[in-house]
């Protein structure tokens, strides 16, 4: 049966293949971290953003609760 048969130049084709198959998944592993570093960057800009605006929309309710105030205290004072 010469299929059974393990030959040298077998497993060194056998070993060629595999090592080009590792460097195969060494290039999509390199090429996945890189989407991982930049979809956490995007992530992080996303979060900052949301918390500068969550920031600006809590201040732009503080002055609109200060300027209700003043507009209570004008009209108490008109009566």
């Amino acid at each position: 049966m010469p299929e059974d048969t393990i030959t040298l130049e077998l497993l060194g084709r056998l070993m060629r293949d595999m090592q080009a198959d590792m460097r195969a998944f060494r290039t999509e592993l390199r090429e996945f971290r890189d989407q991982v570093t930049v979809q956490t960057a995007i992530l992080l800009r996303v979060e900052t953003g949301q918390n500068t605006m969550a920031e600006q929309l809590r201040a732009l309710v503080s002055q609109h609760q200060r300027t209700n105030e003043r507009l209570r205290a004008l009209e108490e004072a008109r009566k």
